[in-house]
């Protein structure tokens, strides 16, 4: 076909479309349920028609502060979070109050006995763990039928 016959064919709208560096949808449509890994390494999977990222965030969700209940996305709000349970900035809110009022050095002291409590604790379980492993008497018959047999071919190997 020339280019006068494409024209004639534009103008009378019987031309045929060619579109250049696509593929039609039916090659790649899913079923529901199936899960695939794109180009980029990302899992996909077709729920109720739609496709969802599969993500390996935990299923639980985010820690929120109990304070301001802003969600704990940064390393320096999930540090003081992880202690107590507040954003890093409600955490210096809360101590300046507590300065203010008069209660901050209490209050340190409360922390610390809590913290020095449990670390009494885990040494309490350690040591009973000690205890309970030096009372186990060592199993001797198992080490003398090593050395049983090791003399024995000992003196095998000095008869040849």
């Amino acid at each position: 076909m020339n280019n006068i016959e494409k024209i004639q064919a534009m103008l009378n709208g019987t031309h045929r479309k060619i579109q250049v560096g696509s593929e039609p949808k039916t090659i790649h449509q899913r079923k529901e349920g199936e899960r695939w890994t794109d180009g980029n390494g990302r899992e996909w999977i077709k729920i109720n028609g739609q496709r969802r990222q599969i993500t390996k965030m935990p299923a639980r969700g985010f820690d929120e502060c109990k304070d301001c209940e802003k969600m704990i996305l940064k390393k320096r709000d999930q540090d003081t979070y992880n202690r107590m349970q507040r954003c890093y900035h409600c955490q210096i809110n809360f101590e300046v109050d507590l300065k203010a009022e008069g209660k901050w050095k209490e209050w340190v002291i409360d922390q610390e006995t809590q913290r020095w409590k449990s670390v009494e604790k885990e040494v309490a379980i350690i040591l009973k763990e000690m205890k309970k492993d030096n009372d186990q008497a060592f199993d001797t018959t198992v080490a003398k039928a090593l050395g049983n047999e090791n003399v024995s071919q000992q003196a095998r190997k000095l008869k040849k």
